[in-house]
């Protein structure tokens, strides 16, 4: 009896100083990791030499695995693995130590599968089968609209009319939720014959298309009879790099993203790899350069500054290339072909002396990710939390890892709209195991305060409600 009460007392000494041991990456505390790792390495010991003295060899070898094994199983039930490896990104150690990142803890962990909310008429297509989303934080993700092909670029004017680009069928199409239970009840082609239409942009009542060649005005939104007319008439494109991200300025101007292309076309155009802004009569004047695939455009409401995703090209030289948020600046080169994320030179082609010339990203993206669309969190109904971010979808890639986007990030920014020092997978799942049945394109706020994302590969439209306290008013005097 009493040899088994040893026992027993023993391995959970041990057992708790391989705890603390696996623990140690989780763990915040205010004093210096090294006194966890001399803990754990002392209860380990004096757990080993008891076991040996009192229960002998046998009971050593017995003890051993029971001790790994609770340890592991009680790490794996505090922090998950998939919370660890799937929710903060771009992690930073600085990050860890910011008081906001308890705050975000508390939001955002767990993570759990929640049923993806499909009203009955929209179950057809890929959402026949029943879908599951990973979600941190207390969301709810519903489909507002499907059967969308190749959904692009996303817009919502502020009667609440949500402009889709439909590039493979050359399409703009409107829809519109009349009753309020936040599915689309009503879908209306506004612009047809249109060449891979993409980046879209609401300015009052003017809605801007980008198609491949050209950028389009659509309006007035407000009447019955909309005109289109041509606004931009010759965008560089080549065969491949043909989507265009759109942002209007609060001051009107329109700003377009032109990709990379084809590096030995000999008619290259000098608006290849930028972003350019259109004055008043359409013509483009240069902006920022250096830019491979700029697929995501925003201004910040406080700063004003312009926002950029860029998609990294699959290889350049000997490397893969980061994907990048950059913010951009009039005039400046942010590095492609040369460099990429922290003015780091490409392997054959960059050089020191060129990238100390060029701006740094703001923040590296895993490669194959593809940022795609973006926006600020300021006009969400939510709490303030959730309005201080920018949200980005991930469109993913065909090459590279199948974990990497496919995904809706949230990136915590500061008042005057500094980055944390990481980002945050909020919505995840459209790849399981590999199989990918979803892609996030693009993603706008409506007036009801909810997040609608596009997804290019289901042909749907997500709409996104995040928790939302009202402050108290003071009762009247």
């Amino acid at each position: 009896m009493w040899y088994l009460i040893r026992f027993i007392f023993f391995t959970l000494l041990l057992s708790g100083g391989v705890f603390i041991s696996m623990a140690v990456r989780y763990l915040e505390v205010p004093f210096s990791t090294s006194w966890l790792w001399f803990m754990s390495t002392f209860v380990i010991g004096a757990g080993l030499g008891l076991l040996v003295k009192n229960c002998g060899r046998g009971g050593l070898f017995v003890a051993i695995p029971i001790s790994v094994l609770a340890a592991n199983t009680l790490v794996g039930t505090l922090w998950p693995a998939e919370i660890n490896q799937n929710v903060f990104r771009a992690f930073n150690t600085v990050a860890k130590r910011d008081p906001v990142y308890h705050q975000l803890k508390r939001h955002f962990l767990p993570v759990r599968q929640q049923d993806l909310e499909v009203a009955e008429r929209l179950q057809r297509g890929v959402f026949e089968q029943d879908r599951e989303l990973v979600v941190a934080g207390p969301l709810t993700v519903s489909v507002y609209a499907a059967g969308l092909v190749e959904a692009q670029g996303l817009a919502i004017s502020q009667a609440g009319d949500v402009y889709v680009s439909l590039s493979r069928v050359g399409k703009v199409v409107r829809l519109r939720d009349h009753d309020g239970d936040g599915v689309s009840d009503e879908t209306t082609v506004i612009s047809r014959g249109l060449d891979r239409p993409s980046g879209l942009a609401v300015d009052g009542n003017i809605l801007y298309v980008a198609t491949a060649h050209q950028v389009m005005r659509i309006g007035p939104l407000d009447g019955e009879i909309q005109k289109t007319d041509l606004f931009c008439r010759d965008l560089p494109v080549d065969s491949q790099s043909w989507r265009h991200a759109l942002a209007v300025s609060p001051s009107s101007d329109v700003y377009v993203s032109v990709a990379a292309g084809q590096m030995e076309d000999p008619r290259r155009d000098w608006r290849y790899a930028s972003v350019v802004r259109l004055d008043s009569q359409g013509r483009s004047h240069p902006f920022a350069a250096g830019l491979h695939e700029c697929l995501g455009l925003a201004f910040h409401p406080q700063s004003g500054s312009l926002w950029a995703t860029d998609d990294s090209p699959e290889t350049i030289g000997f490397e893969v290339h980061p994907d990048e948020l950059n913010v951009l600046r009039d005039g400046g080169d942010f590095g492609w072909p040369f460099c990429y994320a922290d003015r780091k030179p490409d392997a054959q082609l960059g050089s020191l002396g060129i990238c100390q010339a060029t701006e740094p990203a703001l923040m590296a993206l895993p490669s194959h990710s593809t940022p795609a669309g973006i926006v600020f969190g300021g006009q969400l109904k939510a709490d303030p939390l959730y309005r201080s971010m920018l949200y980005v979808a991930m469109n993913g890639s065909e090459h590279g890892k199948q974990n990497q986007g496919f995904r809706l990030m949230a990136i915590p920014l500061t008042e005057v709209g500094r980055i944390r020092g990481w980002g945050i997978d909020l919505v995840s799942g459209w790849s399981v195991g590999g199989a990918v049945w979803g892609r996030p394109r693009d993603v706008a706020i409506g007036p009801d305060g909810a997040l609608y994302v596009s997804d290019s590969l289901a042909g749907a439209v997500y709409r996104i409600l995040f928790p939302f306290h009202a402050p108290h008013e003071p009762a009247d005097s």
